[in-house]
């Protein structure tokens, strides 16, 4: 998986991670946010490396379902990137209340 599709996978699984079970959570964050190896998920969690694969796989899948179906990242990001845009031509009042928008919708 190149690094692009990795760095998403960790972005839906903030917006989406909820809806896996606390296990796929565990893995999905061990493995991209905690970059660790399958072999030492399969160690912490008691299970086959391949194990750890098939369940990051499904997982992933999942998410990546979710945000089809949702869209909410991409949402989120088209926002963002308006309020942006506009604030180039707000004044220094009106910059600062785009900004904290923008912090809602980026937490």
């Amino acid at each position: 998986m190149e690094k692009r599709e990795r760095l998403f996978i960790s972005v839906y699984n903030d917006y989406y991670g909820t809806l896996l079970t606390d296990y796929q959570r565990e893995l999905i964050d061990g493995y991209y946010n905690l970059d660790m190896s399958l072999s030492e998920l399969a160690e912490e969690h008691d299970i086959s490396p391949q194990g750890v694969r098939d369940a990051l796989k499904r997982a992933e899948k999942q998410l990546l379902t979710y945000e089809e179906k949702l869209g909410l990242v991409k949402k989120i990001q088209a926002a963002k990137s308006i309020l942006e845009e506009v604030a180039v031509d707000c004044t220094p009042e009106q910059k600062q209340k785009l900004v904290k928008a923008i912090d809602i919708l980026v937490e």
